[in-house]
């Protein structure tokens, strides 16, 4: 029988081939997310190799891959942030927790447990703070699709937060059992979290290729919901910028369209255009973009014969899945009902 953990290993090779075939064709730095990628694939080895066949010696291997994956998960999602699509030397202080481990193997092996919770738990708890401001938060993500790369992100650290919290199960089922029911909650434990790792990093867009300073990249942690209703004189200018070169321009159908991008087009902060719209319109810049994209679709399904594939590109979604979704999200019918119902009325009232 094939360990679990080994099947995750074949779709993040999947993962990983999709990956560098879409960063290629647009020109994507995808480097933290291979990196990613690729530490959970090692540690998915080292899973199945351990409760599939009882390779005990590969535990301390295990502790020191595992520590590095909290790290990695946050600075391949911080990107999405400030602009960064690969680590650097300025993120070598996130080695402190894997470089730790190895000395506490050799020195206080008994340590090496708490570091582990307080690893997943601090990071854990440093991506869902990221998450805390909304798609918005994701300056350098493409728009049609920050959605679910938000949704990855926030997957992501409660899933680090949940791998702490079952590390300190694991030590009370000790204390308590001696340690009866700690094999089945690890196996079981880290091959879901493995899995939702893979899933949510394969959900997540690595960012379109224009990349700027954190400092101007990230807006506050404010969500449309968090958002004053009482817009400024400032913001009002600003929204009104926006839908003039919207309209003058038809920006949102650039599939590679993302918050950075359209800031450095009217020469505004990022967090400035983020703030704006979320007050002016209610909604998150994506929902913005992505509700022109609509009605330009809605356009072309009731005067053209385009397929709905075409109208999709054309509107300025990447994929057909999140053509349909804010489609109905938008209109409350799948795209092919729409055009179906503005045919039916064009020759009702053709008949009449």
């Amino acid at each position: 029988m094939i360990p679990l953990p080994f099947v995750i290993v074949v779709l993040l090779f999947v993962f990983a081939v999709r990956l560098v075939r879409g960063a290629s064709e647009r020109g994507d730095d995808a480097t933290a997310f291979l990196l990613l990628y690729g530490v959970y694939g090692l540690q998915s080895l080292l899973v199945g190799a351990r409760w599939g066949y009882g390779m005990t010696e590969l535990l301390p291997l295990m502790a020191v891959i595992g520590t590095s994956v909290p790290p990695l998960a946050f600075i391949a999602f911080r990107g999405l942030a400030n602009g960064r699509g690969r680590p650097d030397l300025s993120d070598w202080p996130h080695l402190g927790f894997p470089v730790a481990v190895i000395l506490l193997l050799f020195f206080w092996r008994d340590g090496v447990g708490l570091l582990i919770i307080v690893d997943f738990a601090a990071y854990g708890a440093a991506v869902l703070l990221l998450a805390r401001g909304g798609p918005d938060r994701l300056a350098t993500a493409r728009l049609d699709g920050v959605g679910p790369s938000h949704l990855a992100m926030t997957v992501t650290g409660w899933t680090l937060v949940a791998s702490a919290l079952s590390d300190i199960v694991i030590n009370i089922d000790f204390d308590i059992s001696g340690g009866r029911y700690s094999g089945l909650v690890v196996s079981t434990g880290t091959t879901i979290g493995l899995a939702l790792f893979s899933l949510a990093a394969a959900f997540a867009d690595p960012g379109g290729p224009e990349r700027t300073d954190a400092a101007l990249a990230e807006p506050e942690d404010e969500t449309p919901e968090q958002a004053s209703s009482d817009a400024s004189s400032e913001d009002t200018a600003i929204a009104a910028e926006v839908e003039q070169l919207m309209r003058e321009t038809e920006l949102y159908r650039d599939v590679d369209l993302n918050l950075m991008r359209l800031a450095r087009r009217l020469k505004r902060p990022a967090r400035a255009v983020s703030q704006a719209i979320n007050r002016v319109y209610g909604v998150s810049v994506s929902g913005y973009v992505n509700g022109l994209r609509v009605r330009h679709a809605q356009r072309l399904l009731a005067e053209t014969e385009m397929a709905v594939t075409q109208v999709a590109f054309e509107a300025g979604f990447m994929t057909k899945s999140n053509f349909n979704r804010e489609f109905l999200k938008g209109t409350g019918m799948s795209p092919s009902a729409f055009r179906r119902e503005k045919k039916g009325l064009i020759l009702g009232a053709e008949g009449v």
